[in-house]
């Protein structure tokens, strides 16, 4: 389905903590690329999540530069410290203005990627209506997520820029993109990325444990966490 979102030319942003990456997190980013005719998409690493992890969150030069070997093999993937950049802040609506004036030509096709599950943690992002308002956002379902009422749980008057795409036939998927970019305003899109059942936890556990994990994280990052000893005991 490789451009069906239009001309190559949006930014995807895929935040998270990374710890670590895996083959998920890859997976929904070129699908998400692909799928809406996206440039780049930027893995904007954490720096203190607000809503994550705790005691086992690695320091982040180890975050970044698992991201910066997970995606040397792809031109499009490009990692990210934005966060970092003055002023320093872990907030979404932070890291996307920060973005936006690094990648003016990016304008409202700036695209926040995000799991289906971070919708019920919407209503404590800082500035929400705000950030609903100003970007565009691809929340994409993961194994062992039930399907959520996202009608319900958006913020007044965001609801009614919902785009489901969960469900629709390619040739339908393409058309309503088409139909959505098309118009000037930005969009909250649902959508199905057939997003393997990889967890960060899951990898913690089973290096920690000294069980394989590798088929579970990119060959680099595997030989990195290893060589490291980066979740061990």
């Amino acid at each position: 389905m490789s451009g069906s979102g239009g001309k190559k030319g949006g930014i995807g942003v895929l935040g998270g903590s990374f710890n670590p990456i895996h083959n998920g997190h890859l997976h929904i980013a070129q699908a998400v690329r692909e799928s809406f005719g996206l440039a780049e998409v930027h893995f904007v690493v954490a720096t203190t999540p607000p809503h994550k992890e705790g005691r086992s969150l690695l320091p982040l030069a180890h975050r970044y530069a698992m991201v910066c070997l997970a995606t040397s093999g792809t031109r499009a993937f490009l990692p990210s410290l934005v966060e970092l950049a003055p002023p320093a802040s872990p907030y979404s609506i932070d890291t996307l203005e920060k973005l936006a004036r690094l990648l003016p030509a990016a304008g409202r096709d700036l695209f926040f990627i995000a799991g289906m599950d971070s919708l019920l943690e919407l209503h404590t992002w800082k500035e929400n209506q705000a950030l609903l308002q100003t970007y565009s956002f691809v929340f994409v379902a993961r194994p062992g997520i039930v399907p959520l009422p996202a009608g319900q749980i958006l913020p007044p008057g965001a609801a009614r820029r919902l785009v489901d795409l969960r469900g629709l036939s390619p040739r339908a998927q393409r058309q309503a993109l088409r139909d959505c970019r098309a118009s000037p305003a930005n969009r909250i899109y649902l959508a199905d990325m057939g997003a393997p059942d990889i967890s960060a936890s899951t990898i913690r556990q089973r290096a920690r444990a000294g069980r394989r994990f590798g088929h579970l994280v990119p060959p680099p990052v595997g030989a990195y966490i290893r060589k490291l000893n980066l979740y061990g005991e």
